[in-house]
């Protein structure tokens, strides 16, 4: 009797010691997670809202949204007729990456007319996540240079003309009166090349730009003028751009 009080004492013993000890490394993983969360937080446009409207504030919440993913931001809006064309392939391409175990998060950038024609048009397309229409997504555009032609008249631009000669995709670029403008080529990453015109910009919509893990630019999709085609240009297994 004596032996078996004692193994239950020694079993009771062990059991409190395991709890006390494992307290520590479970609060060690948390923070972990939440400073993982932070980070990710501070890397990407702020605010953000997912598909009803609602800021996502939480920086476990972004985390869970893009760990693991490859991010890219979206240029889009539901007016747009070359958006709804490649968008229609969009979906499908999605879902293949997530079976191969690729899965990417498209963040919205919005050139819509409305919230409400933003919100549907992220429903619609089964987006997680946007930034809110007006000056976050204005800043945006004026920082990756990616901008429809609409917006024009606010921003400055210079509308293109695009043209397929063989396999080869010509943009002409001309000025107000038709006169031909100098463009600026410079090399992102050592990815894409790319073309600014004297306002910045270097394309309208659609467009994709891809980000790094620490939230900057890994390369430039320009889905305006090759439309879905060009998204066989992301190097989707490249570590820099899983997060």
């Amino acid at each position: 009797m004596q032996i078996y009080l004692f193994l239950i004492a020694c079993y009771l013993g062990f059991v409190a010691s395991f709890r006390t000890s494992s307290a520590p490394l479970r609060s060690s993983f948390s923070r972990l997670y939440a400073n993982t969360g932070q980070s990710y937080q501070a890397s990407l446009p702020s605010p953000l809202i997912d598909a009803q409207g609602n800021v996502i504030e939480s920086a476990e919440a972004i985390a869970g949204l893009v760990e693991g993913q490859r991010v890219a931001l979206y240029f889009g809006a539901s007016w747009c007729k070359d958006c709804t064309n490649l968008e229609f392939m969009l979906a499908q391409y999605r879902s293949a990456l997530a079976d191969s175990n690729q899965p990417i998060q498209l963040i919205y950038v919005p050139c819509d007319q409305s919230q409400e024609d933003q919100l549907s048009q992220m429903q619609k397309l089964g987006l997680e996540v946007g930034v809110p229409l007006g000056e976050t997504a204005d800043a945006l555009k004026q920082q990756y240079g990616v901008w429809p032609d609409v917006d024009i008249e606010r921003f400055g631009g210079i509308s293109r003309e695009i043209a397929i000669e063989g396999t080869e995709t010509i943009v002409a670029v001309k000025g107000s009166e038709g006169e031909e403008v100098a463009t600026e080529r410079v090399e992102i990453m050592g990815k894409v090349e790319d073309t600014r015109d004297e306002y910045g910009r270097r394309s309208g919509i659609p467009s994709f730009v891809v980000l790094d893990n620490t939230g900057a630019e890994f390369c430039f999709l320009n889905a305006e003028r090759d439309s879905i085609s060009v998204l066989a240009d992301w190097p989707l297994d490249d570590p820099q751009n899983i997060w």
